[in-house]
């Protein structure tokens, strides 16, 4: 890249290592070549590359330009979902048939991944707790970000939205209802990152949070 690296992921077996730089280009380079030059070299973005994910054969980037692009590397196909407002983390579900978008207008949104129809959105005021939730999350403030690169997930069942604020909350929306179910206040600045992971099996399975912070 000639300018800095905003995002770098690896395929399943760490292989091949997919790099998104604020240059708007998107590198794929071969873990296992001697030589430093990349093997491909994406330049479909307008705007600084935010993020990237590799899934199999689909490789999913996201752009300050406002858009969402999904590669089909196997079929040699490019879809593009022009959301907008600058796209600041990109995630393909855990089926592969829908694209989660964080932007830069206190909003994360659901999307197809082969239409890339809005099928929800998270934030605004639906990013408020009512009364009936917990004392942690009663006075938690609205899901903002609107300067700073935040991250969205999701459980690894696919049953809830999270994403970091720049007000240093971490939320968690309902998939399907989009209803926030959880605001917990750990950090005092901008929730930047975050990650989600599985541990134990069968029942006693559950999934921990891994978040940081500008604090």
């Amino acid at each position: 890249h000639t300018q800095r690296v905003n995002a770098v992921a690896l395929n399943a077996d760490a292989t091949v290592v997919v790099s998104a730089g604020y240059d708007k280009e998107v590198r794929c380079w071969d873990c296992r070549a001697p030589g430093r030059e990349p093997i491909q070299v994406l330049r479909h973005a307008h705007d600084s590359a935010s993020a990237v994910q590799v899934s199999g054969s689909l490789l999913l980037t996201a752009s300050v330009d406002g858009c969402a692009r999904v590669y089909d590397l196997r079929a040699g196909m490019l879809t593009t979902h022009t959301v907008g407002p600058p796209v600041t983390s990109a995630t393909l579900t855990g089926d592969r048939q829908c694209v989660l978008a964080s932007t830069l207008d206190d909003t994360v949104r659901l999307l197809a991944m082969t239409t890339g129809e809005l099928l929800a959105s998270y934030g605004g005021r639906s990013a408020a707790p009512g009364p009936s939730e917990s004392a942690q999350s009663a006075h938690a403030r609205p899901y903002e970000n609107r300067q700073y690169k935040t991250e969205a997930a999701l459980l690894t069942d696919d049953s809830h939205v999270l994403a970091g604020s720049e007000n240093g909350v971490v939320y968690a929306w309902d998939l399907v209802t989009a209803h926030c179910v959880q605001a917990l206040q750990r950090h005092t600045r901008a929730v930047c990152t975050l990650s989600v992971r599985r541990f134990g099996q069968g029942r006693g399975a559950r999934d921990a949070l891994l978040t940081g912070s500008h604090d």
